[in-house]
């Protein structure tokens, strides 16, 4: 990661609201290529809103986000969206396709792979989620994690600059929740750029290089895991992480 470089993702005071509810207020956010954000706050304070007005699933009220150095518009969101991979908390994995077809899809329709270069891509990246085995298998058949598994496997199909997991153990039974995070440890691990809205303090703490803490809509506060975890400055943030903390 260089701080010399322009950055990657560029969000300058972005708004976004619902009729009268201000969901995100004036949201200001850089990240540099091979870096890992972490985005913690309350359920409602604004993370799966903001990463879904990154990547257009959501029109921010206002404000500009810039990837690559280019804002992203209604006329570029379908080339933008090839560069930035997102995870969901629920899968959305097609139901009628087996692990392999789910991974395969986009990039033949997409990138007008062929059939054998998208079957040999894909089953590397199972093999990357450690799912080599079930490539013939449908949703059905697997647990939420391996499911999760291959949603990250589809994600990285398209070979995407910029990852966005919306909180993608939460809706997992607590004991696959490892083997999802140990696959997002690899990544990073390999230098992926990557934004991370989850309740996994711990995991947030080992891998991200910045934490930001979202309250009401705004970035509370932003700083290296040590500065977050262990001295934060405000007293809502402080709150927040002696509930989640000592949570069970």
């Amino acid at each position: 990661m260089s701080e010399t470089t322009s950055p990657l993702l560029t969000l300058r005071g972005v708004c976004k609201s619902f009729g009268a509810l201000d969901v995100l207020r004036d949201i200001d956010l850089t990240m540099q290529e091979g870096e890992v954000v972490g985005l913690i706050g309350a359920s409602g304070s604004g993370k799966s809103t903001l990463l879904r007005c990154i990547n257009r699933l959501e029109m921010p009220t206002s404000g500009t986000v810039k990837f690559k150095d280019r804002e992203i518009t209604e006329d570029s969101v379908n080339m933008d969206r090839r560069e930035i991979g997102m995870v969901f908390q629920r899968f959305h994995l097609f139901p009628h396709l087996t692990a392999l077809q789910n991974v395969t899809l986009a990039p033949r329709k997409v990138l007008n792979t062929s059939a054998a270069e998208a079957e040999t891509a894909g089953r590397a990246l199972l093999a990357e989620v450690k799912l080599s085995d079930k490539a013939d298998a449908y949703p059905a058949e697997l647990s939420g994690g391996q499911q999760q598994r291959v949603a990250i496997a589809r994600a990285l199909a398209l070979r995407p600059a910029l990852l966005l997991f919306d909180e993608p153990t939460s809706a997992l039974d607590p004991e696959l929740v490892g083997e999802v995070l140990e696959v997002m440890r690899e990544l990073a691990r390999k230098g992926r750029t990557m934004l991370v809205a989850t309740h996994e303090m711990g995991f947030c703490r080992e891998v991200a290089n910045r934490v930001l803490f979202l309250d009401g809509g705004r970035i509370l506060e932003e700083g290296t895991p040590e500065q977050v975890f262990t001295a934060p400055k405000e007293e809502r943030t402080r709150e927040f992480l002696a509930r989640v903390l000592h949570r069970g």
